[in-house]
């Protein structure tokens, strides 16, 4: 693995775990392996590295909700549902703990950082695109949301789904991942 990839691997472990804030250049070094010189070859600075760990963590979310939202073997609402589900799984891979890096990134700095704001506000605009595109074939009154747009609704789930997250760290449990599960999805529980 390239010196960059590792140090962009190492920074998003880093910030999941603890934050950007708690997170030095030298933690970073010292856990992918990399020199301190290759850093600032790749990087001007902690925040130029923060937004490329944030950059690379949205483009590994894009093509994870692009399997699953334009999977041609599931009906359309199902791909919502699994879209959310599969994020649910990764939650409890990490015992509930760390939450979504967007969501950490957005809460510790998008009020504080200019260019965090702009990289993350861009970021989430293109998941709920992406949501939204699949929503344009959906019922919307399956999941209580028939008085929005597709767009409206993929940004209202997304918010939900962030607050759902928030809670989920809060708490170190899936209680309210399950919850939003239950609450949007509820003809889909009825089912299994």
């Amino acid at each position: 693995m390239m010196s960059r990839e590792r140090l962009l691997e190492a920074g998003e472990h880093a910030f999941r775990k603890a934050s950007f804030s708690e997170c030095g250049i030298n933690d970073i070094l010292s856990n992918s392996g990399v020199p301190k010189g290759s850093f600032y070859h790749h990087f001007t600075s902690k925040e130029a590295f923060g937004i490329a760990v944030a950059d690379r963590y949205n483009e590994t979310q894009i093509t994870a909700a692009r399997a699953c939202l334009e999977d041609p073997s599931l009906p359309h609402i199902d791909r919502v549902c699994s879209f959310f589900e599969r994020a649910r799984e990764d939650m409890g891979k990490r015992q509930f703990a760390q939450g979504c890096l967007m969501c950490n990134l957005s809460t510790e700095l998008a009020d504080e950082r200019p260019a965090f704001q702009a990289a993350l506000d861009t970021h989430w605009q293109g998941m709920t695109a992406v949501l939204a595109e699949c929503l344009n074939n959906v019922d919307l009154s399956e999941i209580g949301l028939e008085h929005l747009t597709p767009a409206q609704a993929a940004d209202w789930l997304m918010n939900a789904w962030s607050g759902a997250l928030t809670r989920m760290k809060a708490s170190g449990s899936d209680e309210p991942l399950a919850l939003f599960m239950r609450t949007i999805f509820k003809t889909k529980e009825r089912q299994q």
